[in-house]
Parts: structure tokens; C-alpha cells; sequence
């Protein structure tokens, strides 16, 4: 009989760490709650063994890689207790047992006092259908050995059920880095906090389906340390986002200039133009290639299109616009050049994307008040001067660009990273289906349109990545194969009511 703290839970916090913080820390918050790191460890291997008690009952054969620190301790705990539920164990330690201390060290012979097997050489992975990662935990970073690569990749190839224990083997729980080779989860249970690394990125993929297991202290840890990034669910997005008056009409919901569509390129343009008038902007208007006039306008009627030759007709336009958005299909030859610098005298709210990025890279001047919304590649073209900056930490590489361009940044993919200087999000909607082109193009018209609304910069942008996201899960519930961008329309319109 187990206590009701040491089970996982699905409801993950709206808080994130560094893996430093929460090793630093755990100790502290466990001796503010009246116990000691060694039940810490007693309580993880509860809650790892109450997901073979719920979720794999039948499972019978199972296998734990353990390592040298406190990830084997945890695995160790678990042994026992699957040892004593009548399950057929197998540890494979890839270190000499001999290396462990502390409560591992414990764990270690209180499994060996109920006669578990403790292999040093590998046995046959195909024997097991459940596997149970607690080689390396918070502390890990940097590479894996060819040999652990190996055992990793097999264990992929199995059929087997895969669980890391905290974090799984080869990923970095602050920067998302995760090393070749790195284990591959189905589910991984985190403790005490969540490590912001597991969420974004990469290593969103290879943590599976992510458990959380407070450990019973996660209200003494949260009055130790602030948290490194958020993580908000749909209330707390929702929250700035105001109910529209009965007396509302077309000029008080905001009015969206998008500039971008160069020659052949109307799709993008009128993506973006389409998502700010579902998002909700009372009015929107099109500045594009005159060639391309027709095009955007047919079939959605509801835009105003400006065929644009030069960058005094742009000005005009500009005039009249609470928020402008530019970059989608704008190119990047003479006529999106010329445009571009005269959208850098908007002194209002301006989302970049796309081309726009591109453009910006190249030059030194900066727009007032922007959201900058790139992908990973869009991302590194423009830190391309900042060699300092290790551009495959997620969070150093948003943070660093959102500062130096003194803008919020929208660093897309897995789990978005929403930057001001303030604060991080780290956002929880989203799939693969979104891999479809002219995504991107939706994703900056929905924020145009929040903003015209009179939501702020990080607000707005943290909402509008959680419903696009939402809205594509929602949408490939009919298959992730082939979504479109424009699918997204009516789910857009009924998440934001």
C-alpha cells in the first residue's frame, strides 16, 4: 500500500526548472518538508512502481539499465518492489556497482538482500517487454559512449515498453540538448519539478509521454527558487484575453496591415490574411505584389487588397493599421527590400516572419516594438553574428535574440519558446501534422489579430501559439497525413469563441 504522493499524475505544473536548480535545491525541499533525500528515493521508486501497478499489469519480464548515481538508486528502489509483486527482474548495471554512495549505495544492497540479479554483461533485450532507463539523470551532459549508443538503439528495437526514470539517458533537463544515441522513451516520470528541457525541442520526442511525481514536495521547492521558464495551460492563456462587448463593432477589434505575397507568392499572404480575420481583427488589409490582387482576394472577400508598387504606397497604409505583419511570401528581391525598409518606420506592434526574418538578418536597423516569430534555420540566420551563443540550447539561443533585438521571439517547434525579457513559455499544444507548408503563415496572422485586440505582446503571442497548436491537434484527428494550414480556420474561430 502505497501513499497517494508518490503516484505520477498527467496534470503537469505550469512551472519549469533547470535540472541544476532542482539538484541544487531538492535536498533543502525535502528537509523543509520533514524528511530526508533517502525517502526521496523511496518515493520514487513508489511512484515508478505505480505506473507498472496502473498502466503495464501484465508485464512480467523487466529489464533496469542502471548507472552510478542517484538514477540508479531510484531503479534500484523499483526492483525490489517489482521484485515483490512476483515480476521477473533483470538490472544491468553498466557501471561497477562498486562506484555507487550515499542512498544509492543503500538502494543498491537493500535489492541485493532480496536476491534481484545484477548483470554487468548485456543480456538478450528481446527477453523483456519492459525496459527501464536510470543510466544518467539531471546531471548528465555532453556525449554517450559508442557502447551505451549501442545498448540504446537496441532497446529502440525492441517491442518493448521504454520508462526513463527523471530524464531520459542522453538528454541535457536544461538545455534540451540531447546527445547521439540518447534513450528513447515511451513514458518518462520526472520528479519534484519539471525540467524545462524535456519540454521543448528535440527532447520533447524522446521523453514519450510525460508523467510528473511531486514526491510530496513541490510546495517547499517552489518557496526556494523561482522557476526558469512557465509553462500555461489553456485557463491561465486565456486569461487576458477579454469577452467582446455587445456594442462592439470593426473599429474598436483592431485593424491588421499584412505586407508580403511578392510575385507568385499570393498562398502565404493570404494564409496570414485569413487567420487575423478568424483570429477576430475587425478589419485586415492585404499590401501585396499587384500582380497577386486578384488572387488573394478571391473567395474571401471580407479583405481589403492593395496592390503595392513602391514603398511611398506602403506608407498610407501603415497610416491607418494598429498592428502590421510582414514577411509572409514577401521575398527577397528589390521590391521586398524596398518594402521592407519602409515597414521599419512602423512605430506600432509588428510581427516579422518569414522573409521578413531574413531581411532583418541583413541589417542593422530594427523595428521599435516587434514579435520576431523563426524557425530553428530562420533563428540562426539571425544570431549569425553571435558566435558566443550555442544555438542548439533552445533557451539560449531564443533568450539571446529576443534581447538583442529587444523583441519578443517566438522560437518554433516542439514545445515553442515565447521570449520576452521578462519571462519564458513553453508551450504544450502541437504535432507533427503541423510539418505542412504555409503553417507558419497562420501562426503570424492569429498573433496580428490578438494583438489588434489590445492583448500585450507576450499574451498574445503565448495564446496564439497554444490555439494553433490546439486547433492542428484538433484537425489531425482525421489524419496527421496531408493537414492543410487553411484546415485550421474553423477550429481557430471555435477555440477562441
Amino acid at each position: 500500500m502505497f501513499i497517494l504522493e508518490a503516484k505520477y499524475t498527467t496534470n503537469l505544473p505550469q512551472v519549469a526548472y533547470s535540472a541544476q536548480q532542482v539538484q541544487q535545491y531538492e535536498a533543502q525541499a525535502a528537509q523543509n518538508s520533514g524528511t530526508q533525500l533517502s525517502h526521496l528515493m523511496q518515493r520514487a521508486g513508489e511512484a515508478l512502481f505505480s505506473w507498472f501497478e496502473y498502466d503495464q499489469v501484465s508485464a512480467q519480464h523487466v529489464l533496469l539499465l542502471v548507472g552510478k548515481g542517484n538514477n540508479a538508486g531510484d531503479a534500484y528502489v523499483l526492483a525490489k518492489l517489482l521484485h515483490q509483486s512476483g515480476r521477473n527482474v533483470c538490472v544491468f548495471s553498466l557501471y561497477d556497482p562498486a562506484l555507487l554512495s550515499g542512498d544509492a549505495k543503500d538502494a543498491y544492497h537493500e535489492a541485493c538482500k532480496h536476491s534481484i540479479t545484477v548483470v554487468m554483461e548485456r543480456p538478450k533485450i528481446s527477453d523483456f517487454c519492459v525496459i527501464v532507463d536510470g543510466v544518467f539523470g539531471t546531471g548528465f551532459r555532453g556525449d554517450l559512449s559508442n557502447d551505451i549508443q549501442a545498448l540504446f538503439k537496441e532497446c529502440a528495437n525492441t517491442r518493448a515498453k521504454c520508462l526513463s526514470i527523471d530524464v531520459p539517458s542522453g538528454i541535457n533537463g536544461t538545455t534540451g540538448i540531447v546527445a547521439k544515441g540518447a534513450f528513447c522513451a515511451d513514458v518518462t516520470i520526472t520528479f519534484i519539478a519539471l525540467k524545462q528541457g524535456l519540454l521543448t525541442g528535440t527532447a520533447k520526442g524522446f521523453c514519450g509521454q510525460l508523467l510528473y511525481a511531486s514526491l510530496a514536495v513541490e510546495d517547499a521547492f517552489y518557496q526556494l527558487t523561482p522557476p526558469s521558464a512557465v509553462y500555461m495551460d489553456h485557463t491561465a492563456l486565456f486569461v487576458e484575453l477579454e469577452k467582446r462587448p455587445l456594442d462592439s463593432y470593426k473599429n474598436t477589434c483592431g485593424h491588421v496591415l499584412l505586407v508580403g505575397g511578392n510575385k507568385g507568392m499570393a498562398g502565404a499572404i493570404r494564409l496570414a490574411s485569413e487567420a487575423a480575420l478568424r483570429s477576430g481583427a475587425g478589419l485586415v488589409t492585404v499590401a501585396t505584389h499587384p500582380d497577386n490582387v486578384a488572387s488573394v482576394l478571391q473567395g474571401r472577400y471580407e479583405l481589403m487588397v492593395h496592390g503595392i508598387q513602391n514603398a511611398s504606397e506602403l506608407s498610407i497604409l501603415m497610416s491607418k493599421a494598429d498592428i502590421m505583419v510582414i514577411g509572409p511570401g514577401l521575398g527577397q528581391d528589390e521590391w521586398a527590400q524596398a518594402i521592407f525598409t519602409s515597414s521599419l518606420g512602423f512605430a506600432k506592434p509588428v510581427v516579422c516572419d518569414a522573409d521578413g526574418l531574413n531581411l532583418l538578418a541583413k541589417t542593422k536597423l530594427r523595428f521599435d516594438n516587434a514579435i520576431l516569430t523563426p524557425h530553428f534555420a530562420e533563428a540562426k540566420r539571425l544570431a549569425c553574428d553571435f558566435e558566443t551563443i550555442d544555438v542548439f540550447n533552445r533557451f539560449e539561443l531564443a533568450s539571446h535574440l529576443a534581447k538583442t533585438y529587444k523583441a519578443t521571439l517566438v522560437l518554433k517547434g516542439p514545445g515553442t519558446l515565447t521570449v520576452s525579457e521578462e519571462c519564458i513559455n513553453i508551450n504544450r499544444s502541437g504535432c507533427a501534422a503541423m510539418a505542412s507548408a504555409g503553417m507558419g503563415d497562420v501562426l503570424s496572422g492569429i498573433i496580428g489579430a490578438l494583438l489588434a485586440q489590445g492583448m500585450k505582446p507576450f499574451a498574445a503571442t503565448s495564446l496564439a501559439v497554444y490555439i494553433h497548436g490546439l486547433a492542428a491537434q484538433i484537425a489531425a484527428k482525421e489524419g496527421e497525413r496531408g493537414l492543410l494550414a487553411s484546415d485550421l480556420f474553423v477550429h481557430i474561430r471555435r477555440l477562441l469563441g
